[in-house]
């Protein structure tokens, strides 16, 4: 795996867990209100979709279900990871 998706998950992971945090009460404040936590859920080929979207200027959903040799619909949804992760849905990269 290429170093920049490496760096990229392992902020990815960072958020996440700061996400986690800002969710749950502190122990010196009494909060009357549960919060509901919210997993990140990725598809197990999102590391290899963020080295396929490294490789490319621009990257669909019909491209990477080309690449990663999945359906159109999985695709899709690894897009909608990519967008929630901050990477946009028609990701497009800087020359």
């Amino acid at each position: 795996m290429d170093d920049s998706v490496k760096m990229i998950l392992k902020k990815l992971d960072d958020i996440d867990s700061r996400i986690k945090n800002l969710e749950k009460p502190s122990s010196d404040t009494l909060r009357v209100t549960e919060t509901k936590t919210t997993k990140v859920e990725r598809d197990l080929l999102f590391p290899k979709a963020l080295e396929i979207m490294d490789k490319h200027d621009e990257l669909s959903a019909k491209m990477l279900a080309e690449a990663l040799k999945i359906d159109v619909k999985r695709a899709e949804l690894i897009m909608d990871q990519m967008e929630a992760a901050g990477l946009g849905t028609c990701y497009t990269k800087d020359a």
